[in-house]
């Protein structure tokens, strides 16, 4: 039983005692409770170095641009941080890794550039929300639950990304995510292996990447519309040596891919170079008649009749 120090004894008497013990006693318990976690960065408040306008954001989780046309800059990592554009054409643009937080365009035409993707316990995201956006990050690599994704939403949009992929020893964690959404989008990638994903989404998109599935697995899924799907330039887009799907899905869609080994999938494409290696689910290219024979300038002509 918690003891009266004998100072608060010699210096307090009668109910005034009393009060001082029951205190001790009070604290006494709440020593002996058990800790409770602290909910994440519980007292942490996100430090960056960012501008809004050209005047030095506060630290703290969110960094806000007006209703007019803004342009944000953050010359620093942002650790739980949500970049917010809002209204107007705003651009915004952060040097430092992106980690467990999120930049949005809010509404407007908006540009944004941003570093790599570092979800870290959370997710890392960036959104380009309403108007025709033009967004370009580094690279888009998550791992299951701790996701990296990067949309386009609403209007036509032109994104461009590095590798989007997954972390390459957990291969059935899931990995980065692009998706277009609403709108006639452009998309152009990297690599897309390690559960990557492409998404087109709705209306007539064109996508672009570098390879598809080289070492574990990777998805180019258009979505509705008549798109096109091919390597950069519109070159061909190599599909495999390892798993790769492409599906280009509803619509009179283009795709210049060539598989090379059996254990990828293309199929919902309409339009195939003729040299494709036929996949699993893949539609064959258009057949042409076979050309005759030539002639042997050796053999005699047959008479009419004989």
């Amino acid at each position: 039983m918690p003891v009266t120090p004998p100072s608060l004894r010699r210096a307090v008497r009668g109910p005034a005692a009393l009060t001082a013990l029951l205190a001790g006693v009070a604290a006494a318990s709440l020593a002996g409770a058990p800790a409770q976690a602290a909910p994440p960065h519980q007292g942490k408040v996100p430090m960056h170095q960012c501008w809004v306008n050209g005047v030095s954001a506060p630290p703290g989780e969110l960094v806000s641009g007006t209703s007019g046309d803004d342009y944000i800059f953050c010359d620093s990592d942002l650790d739980n941080v949500t970049v917010w554009g809002g209204s107007g054409n705003d651009m915004i643009e952060v040097r430092g890794l992106v980690i467990d937080s999120a930049i949005s365009g809010g509404d407007g035409d908006d540009v944004i550039r941003a570093k790599h993707l570092v979800p870290q316990n959370g997710f890392s995201m960036v959104r380009g929300n309403k108007g025709n956006d033009v967004i370009k990050v580094a690279t888009v690599v998550g791992d299951g639950a701790k996701g990296a994704v990067v949309h386009g939403d609403d209007g036509d949009d032109k994104i461009t990304t590095g590798s989007v992929s997954g972390a390459p020893t957990k291969f059935n964690r899931g990995g980065g995510i692009v998706t277009g959404n609403d709108g006639v989008d452009t998309i152009k990638v990297g690599a897309i292996d390690f559960s990557g994903r492409v998404l087109g989404g709705s209306e007539n998109d064109t996508i672009e990447a570098k390879s598809l599935g080289a070492e574990s697995g990777g998805l180019i899924q258009s979505g509705p519309g008549d798109d096109s799907i091919s390597g950069p330039g519109g070159s061909v887009l190599i599909v495999g040596e390892h798993w790769g799907t492409v599906d280009a899905g509803v619509g009179k869609d283009d795709c210049k891919v060539q598989s090379v080994s059996t254990r990828t999938s293309i199929s919902g494409c309409e339009i195939l170079p003729a040299a494709t290696t036929t996949g699993t689910g893949q539609k064959p290219a258009n057949p042409t008649a076979p050309k005759p024979a030539p002639a042997d300038p050796a053999a005699k002509p047959v008479a009419p009749g004989h």
